[in-house]
């Protein structure tokens, strides 16, 4: 596949947002104003849809005639204690320690934004982000009173309201114009309150979609990503897991594996930690 490809399509995962109580008024303002970021994005979205559509993709036919195999899984631990996952062992991982890199303690926000951990595969556009920053700011960066109990999810406010927030959080540091939602229905929330599950939905603008069909047998090409956010680090920091392909491959052996890394995500309780 082409790497292009693959590195335009790394930038393009994304968000959207909405509420009761505190989460509420202030959505629909929040998302006029990334309506406007959207429009002056369309630049990159126009690289994206030709890099793609020029892209030499494999056939229909030839992805018929492959075996459906397991992805074979490694379990990464994080050498300073956060967290721990598992990932496709072909994928790469690095693990962001230069202090610049990282997301600062107070605001979440760093050269690479809240990211503390990426792996993934380039040939097949699809990615793996670990994500670290302060619960209140989810709110106050929007403008939300982020006052009283923030340990848990309902607390907070609504399930769907809390992952447009996040959602768009991500949004505002990628380049496009790649519209992604929330998908209906997909937010859940364990027992204890803790974590936070749903889905996104991401479609990527093609402007030759006649060609697309020609070369890939669709005429429209969308990026699936599963998310997990949790509160169990117990430090007021949330800390969430993004797991992310093209639909095609979603659908297959990778869909499954991702589901996997979403699912083995553990964030390590942080409450007793001296802080040095």
């Amino acid at each position: 596949m082409n790497y292009l490809l693959a590195f335009l399509c790394f930038s393009s995962a994304a968000s959207a947002f909405q509420s009761p109580s505190r989460v509420s008024s202030t959505f629909q303002t929040k998302l006029t104003m990334q309506n406007e970021m959207d429009s002056r994005r369309s630049f990159f979205s126009n690289i994206l849809s030709t890099a793609i559509v020029g892209a030499s993709f494999s056939s229909p036919a030839l992805a018929a005639d492959a075996v459906a195999e397991s992805v074979e899984m490694k379990t990464f631990v994080d050498p300073k204690g956060l967290f721990a996952l598992n990932v496709p062992k072909r994928y790469y991982a690095i693990r962001r320690t230069v202090k610049g890199d990282l997301p600062d303690e107070k605001t979440g926000k760093g050269r690479r934004g809240s990211s503390i951990f990426t792996a993934g595969d380039m040939a097949k556009a699809e990615v793996i982000a670990v994500e670290r920053f302060p619960t209140f700011a989810l709110l106050a960066d929007e403008g939300i009173d982020a006052s009283g109990d923030l340990s848990t999810f309902p607390t907070i406010g609504d399930k769907t309201a809390i992952a447009n927030l996040i959602a768009l959080r991500r949004e505002k540091d990628k380049p496009g114009s790649a519209r992604t939602i929330v998908v209906p229905n997909s937010a859940s929330i364990s027992e204890d309150g803790k974590t936070l599950y749903f889905k996104l939905e991401t479609d990527i603008d093609v402007q030759k979609p006649e060609l697309l069909m020609e070369q890939m047998g669709v005429t429209e090409l969308k990026r699936i990503t599963l998310a997990k956010a949790t509160l169990n680090s117990n430090d007021g920091q949330l800390m969430a897991v993004f797991a992310s392909a093209l639909q095609q491959d979603f659908n297959g052996p990778d869909g499954v594996a991702l589901q996997e890394v979403v699912d083995s995500f553990v964030a390590t309780d942080q409450s007793n930690v001296t802080q040095k």
